[in-house]
């Protein structure tokens, strides 16, 4: 059975969002924390300030979800992770994206 990527709760993602490491790129930006569950929780967060268009900010998040989908059975068990992207993401296109996403996820060590 393949790995189950999970959302992150309200209560999780405060916690996540007020204590968690800090790793950044020029365009994206990840709050990694832990939890003691062998699940991997991810949220995936775009402003209005990137596109005011929600078709835009929506494929983003889906395209980011997909990337992260793949690599799944490569990622750390029990990482709490929030992806932030900044203004100028919504001229990523798949490639750069996903280069972006494994560079940070390499640098913030939740990828093996």
């Amino acid at each position: 059975m393949p790995l189950k990527i999970k959302r992150i709760d309200k209560e999780l993602f405060k916690n996540v969002f007020s204590f968690g490491k800090i790793v950044h790129s020029d365009l994206i930006f990840l709050k990694i924390s832990k939890t003691k569950s062998n699940d991997l929780f991810f949220s995936f967060v775009v402003s209005s300030k990137v596109s005011k268009k929600a078709v835009v900010r929506n494929k983003l998040k889906r395209r980011a979800r997909h990337i992260t989908g793949k690599m799944a059975s490569f990622l750390v068990l029990g990482a709490v992770v929030a992806v932030f992207f900044k203004k100028g993401a919504d001229q990523l296109d798949f490639k750069e994206l996903e280069k972006k996403l494994n560079f940070l996820y390499r640098k913030a060590g939740i990828l093996q």
